[in-house]
């Protein structure tokens, strides 16, 4: 007689190794996804970083009147 527990699984006698190799798979997807989202944070930084240096180069050079307040404007507008 077999009840519950006994014989080879639900998914018959490879049920296990099934099982296994599911697991893994889900595993290795979750790394692959935190991986990505690093690098997705990574380049959004250096562009926000760029774009704020680049807007501090732009005050600098309006203090400076190497440019006028229009131009900057204009280059305010590019950068955001």
């Amino acid at each position: 007689m077999m009840g519950l527990g006994h014989g080879y699984g639900m998914f018959g006698m490879g049920g296990g190794a099934i099982m296994m190799i599911l697991v893994v798979l889900l595993i290795g997807y979750l790394f692959y996804l935190g991986m990505n989202n690093q690098k997705i944070g990574t380049q959004n930084r250096n562009q926000q970083i760029a774009s704020s240096s680049a807007l501090e180069i732009a005050k600098s050079r309006l203090a400076q009147g190497e440019i006028s307040f229009e131009e900057f404007e204009q280059i305010k507008r590019n950068l955001i």
